[in-house]
Order: structure tokens, then C-alpha cells, then sequence
């Protein structure tokens, strides 16, 4: 799956270099820079550091840290919650720190989750969209 191995790419740059440049300009070309980018960049590094790296680095681990931003327990946002008490990492907190002041927040996560959702495998979808072309011709 390609965003594995562009995720995997990414990985391999932050674990030698601690740089991100490879990360940025994909984000740049693929995502809009309105806050979503920011977003998917502070959750990519989060993937890191939490140990999904090299061949771990995958987009299943990616999408579910991106919906902690749609999570809740009571009233704290888990992906918040991570960035305010939690995180460590000072590149994490320069794109995640100011989550909390997005008025656009949920629509940067569901850009995100949208994007990422594009490559997951569902057979029996396929399977369907196969029959329906053969067997519903109009």
C-alpha cells in the first residue's frame, strides 16, 4: 500500500535525522494547509514516538490516532489530552499545540480520517462493485 510505504519513508528520515522534510512536503502536496495539515503531520510524529516506526509505520496505527481527536471521555478530547499532558516531543507540540484554539478542529480530523480512509481494503466492497457492473448493466 503506498501511504505505508510513504509513512514508512517518513519514519526512516525522523529515526536518522530527526528531520521531517520528507513529511512536510508530502503534506504540502496532498492535504490542504489549513489546519488539517498540521493535524496529520502532529499525528504522524505522535505514531513515532508512541513506537509504530519502519515497517510498523502504517496508516491503520495513523487512523486511529487521528480519531482520538473525535474521542471523548467526558468532556476531554483524547488527542488533546495527549498533546497537553502526555507528549514529550517538541515537534509534536509545535504542530499539535494550538488544537484546542481550532474553531475547525472536527473538520480537520474528518479531512484526515477521509484521506486516510482511501486505502483501507475492503474485499466484499470490491466483490459487490464487481457483481453490480455484471450483473446490472443498464
Amino acid at each position: 500500500m503506498i501511504i505505508n510505504k510513504y509513512l514508512q519513508i517518513f519514519s526512516e528520515e525522523y529515526s536518522k535525522s530527526h528531520t521531517i522534510n520528507e513529511l512536510l512536503e508530502f503534506t504540502k502536496k496532498t492535504l490542504p494547509s489549513d489546519g488539517t495539515d498540521k493535524i496529520f503531520i502532529g499525528c504522524v510524529l505522535i505514531m513515532f514516538d508512541i513506537g509504530f516506526t519502519g515497517p510498523t509505520a502504517c496508516h491503520e496505527y495513523l487512523t486511529s490516532i487521528v480519531k482520538a481527536g473525535k474521542e471523548k471521555v467526558d468532556d476531554t478530547n483524547l488527542l488533546r489530552y495527549y498533546v497537553e499532558r502526555i507528549n514529550t516531543n517538541k515537534l509534536v507540540a509545535k504542530y499539535l499545540k494550538n488544537i484546542h484554539e481550532d474553531v475547525n478542529f472536527e473538520k480537520h480530523i474528518d479531512l484526515v480520517i477521509e484521506y486516510l480512509e482511501q486505502f483501507n481494503f475492503d474485499f466484499s466492497s470490491k466483490i459487490k462493485s464487481t457483481y453490480d457492473k455484471k450483473h446490472h448493466k443498464n
